[in-house]
């Protein structure tokens, strides 16, 4: 009988080892390395900040942020929700400001300390134009679109990286440009499109 309790016990344990999870025993070895030690890309939250430009059926130019969550482990799937704020070039008398905002889904392929990431997301644009003649009436507007865009990220440190962004963006608006004049809204739907490139930085978060 005392023979066998060595072995009765060496059998529990492997047992026990084979059935406990492959994610739990991620998640206590990755408990175990020191917070600095994690990988920027293996990190759950992200916040960036980046300068954006615009070019298409307008020109613009801008600074914008973002935070980015990647809450699954085993699957490479994350979700970004971003605001930028950008001036237009404007052909007619006044000023331009535009306040694109919207979410993303996103694949991140990683290679080392460097990723790929595809993405795709919806959008709007809050679009102001302050009138140039005193007294006259704005055209403001609000546009509604999609976008498609890949990017690319290399990690500099184990909480930072570096990105660039090109996307595709369509939208649906108002044309605000008859004859010159910033007063002037069009009742039908007009498309938009525009290439958008943005250059930026990030602070990565989590485990």
């Amino acid at each position: 009988m005392n023979r066998l309790l060595p072995a009765s016990l060496l059998l529990l344990a492997l047992s026990a080892l084979l059935l406990t999870p492959r994610t739990a025993l991620a998640q206590d070895t990755e408990a175990e390395r020191p917070y600095d030690e994690v990988h920027a890309f293996e990190r759950e939250f992200t916040l960036a900040a980046y300068a954006t430009g615009h070019a298409g059926s307008y020109l613009a130019a801008g600074m914008g942020g973002r935070i980015r969550w990647e809450p699954f482990d085993d699957l490479p799937l994350g979700l970004e929700a971003y605001l930028e704020a950008t001036i237009v070039d404007w052909p007619g008398e006044g000023f331009r400001h535009d306040y694109p905002n919207g979410f993303n889904l996103y694949v991140p392929l990683r290679v080392d300390d460097v990723r790929v990431r595809p993405f795709l997301g919806f959008c709007d644009i809050l679009s102001f134009v302050e009138p140039a003649q005193e007294g006259a009436p704005r055209a403001d507007d609000v546009l509604f679109g999609a976008h498609v865009g890949v990017g690319a990220e290399v990690a500099v440190h184990s909480m930072a990286s570096l990105f660039v962004d090109l996307q595709l963006n369509g939208y649906a608006g108002h044309d605000r440009t008859a004859a010159n004049w910033t007063g002037g809204v069009e009742e039908e739907l007009t498309f938009f499109w525009n290439l958008q490139l943005n250059v930026g930085g990030q602070f990565h978060a989590g485990r």
